[in-house]
């Protein structure tokens, strides 16, 4: 069994993640395929909630740049007529983050906890894009909801 890594940079943009799919397929060994947010999505995901908390409503528009980046990596990766549950999951979850947002403009607060509950989306997404696009070219891999693994205690922001 073979835990393959690859960070932000890796998976930058779709020449990048189809190079990751090539490694990825290069050997017909059993792999656990670890995945970081898309490049710069983390620093965005956070200024965004720094954006909220200062009463700042500019990250309404920079939440739409990310989804945007995030629906155009889809749109590249992964044939129109597969596409549609994909788009679904990513608009979904840029609805949650907005909701998250538009609480911490209203609150004015971002606690350590709301802050990595923001983060988190950026993994979530890069992973699940990035196995739709290894099953539509035909290796076969099961997204594993990773909140679903790891046991964390309350020191959150660490």
């Amino acid at each position: 069994m073979q835990v393959l890594k690859f960070g932000g940079s890796s998976v930058a943009n779709a020449e990048n993640i189809n190079r990751v799919i090539a490694i990825i397929k290069s050997n017909n060994n059993k792999k656990i395929v670890v995945v970081s947010a898309f490049g710069g999505v983390t620093d965005l995901l956070l200024k965004c909630a720094a954006l909220a908390e200062n009463s700042n409503d500019k990250y309404k528009k920079q939440l739409l740049e990310l989804e945007e980046q995030h629906l155009e990596s889809v749109q590249k990766l992964i044939p129109i007529q597969q596409q549609s549950a994909v788009l679904s999951l990513v608009k979904k979850a840029f609805n949650e983050i907005e909701d998250l947002c538009n609480g911490i403009f209203l609150v004015g607060e971002l606690s350590a906890r709301t802050k990595d509950r923001v983060v988190s989306y950026g993994e979530l997404l890069s992973s699940q894009i990035i196995n739709a696009a290894l099953n539509n070219q035909s290796v076969k891999s099961e997204w594993v909801d990773a909140r679903k693994l790891i046991v964390t205690n309350d020191n959150y922001g660490i």
